[in-house]
């Protein structure tokens, strides 16, 4: 019988190291496999992660959930009438274990709900429905407060998450993109990232993206109040089905390549070696990094990269993935030109669209529309370009983007572009730079 027993210890064992760092594939891809000698030359990697499909959770996570609503005077009527209704069927979904608290701002922030587990949903509700609106915004306050509601039950096996809506300015305490930014960051280094939903054409896009970048969570623009409920569902749904959570990807380049950065985001290289954090990732989901890199004919390695997570699928666990780059140097210029991979390609000029996309905005905000244009434009032939070469899956979303590069280049050309184009724009190029 022991001696049964232990071939089964060993066969779970077998079986556990089988599936350790398959719920998160990592998956490397240079734009080209082949690379003339000679001189130094560009070489784009991109990073992809995928969180495997259709397998089932054997469990739930709990959440830990601060909603933190703007009850100023501008959302009086329909929008504070849509949020409370969203409010509230999001509290319909949660269960008894979750933990909900509902903090509201105007002048000043207040708790209305303090962090508990979900068990009167009724009581919660009626507290929601009793919100009116008037007065300032101190939307800094707030996400302060919403934060100091999860600390109370903070921990590393809970989704710890803040949901902000605002319509409006922040016009009271800290209000630059820059100081909400380093809130955002401070609470993702706690374990807290912070969804934002910006209601309207009246309120700071900028601000409310550097919150949600900064703690690798979500952020809406929604024009249309009839969406909200549908926004609030959609949050839920993905806080419900994470599958890797806590995701750290380390990043070393080898002495003779020289790291250039990553294609639209921010995080720097230190001695060859850069990490970047995510949040989060969903049953299913993609992201990916691009990292562009500087070779000169020397070692076929580019790239390692090594991922640690919380694999919410297998129990929580620490998993592990890792794997290299690598590229081949050749004196044959038509080898290394039938090696450039379509698809990566593409992909890099979706990634710079975004970028172009905040040039042209920072020069719209100067007054300068022509060069707005001038920048799109431009862009719009390297996405043209990209087109031709890349497969038909990839051609999507250029298309996508080409239309969308079209429609705001005519707006700057014929003075067009307003509050509600910005917005569009803005959050057209954070969903492309966080592949959301």
């Amino acid at each position: 019988m022991k001696k049964i027993m232990l071939i089964l210890g060993l066969a779970t064992a077998c079986l556990a190291n089988l599936f350790a760092g398959e719920t998160l594939q990592l998956k490397l891809v240079s734009d080209r496999e082949v690379v003339l000698k000679g001189s130094p030359q560009e070489v784009v990697v991109k990073i992809d992660l995928s969180a495997i499909a259709g397998k089932k959770k054997t469990r739930r996570t709990p959440l830990n959930l601060a909603v933190v609503l703007d009850k100023s005077g501008s959302m009086t009527g329909a929008k504070l009438e849509k949020t409370k209704q969203a409010a509230m069927q999001l509290v319909d979904r949660l269960a008894p274990n979750d933990i909900f608290s509902l903090v509201i701002f105007s002048d000043h922030a207040e708790v209305l709900v303090s962090a508990q587990k979900v068990e009167d949903k009724d009581a919660l509700k009626e507290k929601i429905q009793s919100i009116r609106a008037d007065g300032s915004t101190a939307l800094y306050s707030g996400v302060k407060l919403g934060a100091d509601q999860i600390e109370e039950y903070l921990s590393s096996k809970r989704i710890n998450r803040v949901i902000l809506l605002s319509d409006g300015l922040a016009n009271v305490g800290p209000s630059s993109p820059r100081e909400l930014r380093r809130l955002g960051s401070q609470l993702a280094e706690r374990g807290i990232s912070v969804t934002t939903i910006g209601v309207g054409d009246d309120y700071n896009e900028d601000l409310m993206a550097a919150l949600a970048e900064a703690s690798d969570a979500n952020y809406y623009y929604v024009k249309d109040t009839e969406k909200l409920p549908e926004i609030f569902a959609k949050e839920l749904g993905e806080m419900l089905s994470v599958a890797a959570r806590d995701v750290r990807i380390e990043i070393i380049c080898p002495d003779g390549v020289q790291p250039l950065g990553f294609i639209g985001r921010a995080e720097r290289f230190e001695n060859q070696k850069a990490s970047v954090n995510l949040s989060q990732f969903t049953t299913g989901q993609n992201r990916y990094l691009l990292l562009r890199c500087l070779v000169n004919g020397g070692k076929p390695e580019v790239a390692r990269v090594k991922v640690n997570y919380t694999d919410e699928l297998n129990g929580g666990t620490v998993q592990v993935a890792d794997d290299v780059v690598k590229i081949r140097f050749t004196e044959d210029r038509d080898a290394a030109d039938k090696s450039v991979n379509g698809a990566v390609v593409a992909q890099k000029e979706i990634m710079l669209t975004a970028v172009a996309k905040d040039a042209a905005m920072a020069q719209a905000d100067a007054g300068n529309y022509k060069q707005a244009a001038t920048i799109l434009a431009a862009q719009g032939g390297a996405l043209s370009r990209a087109y031709a070469a890349a497969p038909a899956t990839v051609q999507i979303q250029l298309r996508s983007e080409l239309d969308n590069i079209s429609n705001f280049t005519n707006q700057f050309e014929s003075g067009q572009y307003g509050s509600g184009s910005r917005k569009m724009m803005q959050s057209q190029s954070y969903n492309s730079r966080n592949s959301k």
